[in-house]
């Protein structure tokens, strides 16, 4: 009769025993960062619909969840959407933080300009408003200065008839205490320029 073989229990010893507990300690882990990764989520602010230069953003965002790695980038859902876009937001885009300033009560104004709008002027530009007075019969006119400094733009207008400039001119957003200069230098008879801001 042959001898039975006998089935030892593995020794803790063996050295198989300590890779299967290794790669059990790894499944699990890896578990647990897959799991804390689906649901460590951060919520910000996306666009519903397409936002314009000088739209509030209340009735127009929505929240979204998003990576916590690139949350900072983005306005979070913790802040009241009450500021205003300073620039386009398109529909479904996260709202960038750098994209949205204090919701004051900024005025849109109307500048005609007596040159032509430098290129690359449009909605969401920043620029400045300068004037050069008009000078007297026989005198040469005045020093040119900034009327309007760091001014977002909400819209260039072409229509050079409505605005009674060849040039045409922009629609600009201004807070109420930038308002009695740029509106002196607009009943002056000098001219107006619009000058891009650098950066």
């Amino acid at each position: 009769m042959a001898e039975e073989t006998r089935i030892r229990p593995p020794s803790w010893r063996d050295p198989r025993l300590g890779v299967g507990i290794v790669l059990v300690a790894l499944a699990v882990a890896l578990g647990w960062w897959i799991v804390s990764s689906a649901t460590d989520r951060v919520g910000v602010w996306a666009a519903t619909e397409a936002i314009t230069p000088g739209d509030r953003l209340a009735g127009k965002v929505a929240v979204v969840e998003v990576d916590p790695g690139i949350a900072p980038l983005y306005l979070a859902a913790e802040a009241e959407p009450n500021g205003v876009a300073d620039r386009v937001i398109q529909q479904g885009e996260l709202v960038p933080a750098s994209a949205v300033t204090d919701a004051v009560e900024l005025r849109t104004v109307v500048v005609p300009s007596s040159s032509a709008i430098p290129e690359g002027t449009a909605a969401g530009s920043r620029v400045d408003i300068w004037h050069t007075p008009g000078g007297s019969f026989g005198e040469e006119p005045g020093e040119p200065t900034i009327v309007a400094e760091d001014v977002l733009v909400q819209g260039v207008l072409t229509d050079s008839a409505f605005l009674a400039s060849q040039y045409g001119g922009v629609q600009v957003l201004i807070e109420p205490d930038g308002l009695p200069a740029l509106l002196a230098a607009m009943a002056d008879d000098g001219d107006l320029v619009v000058v891009p801001r650098g950066g």
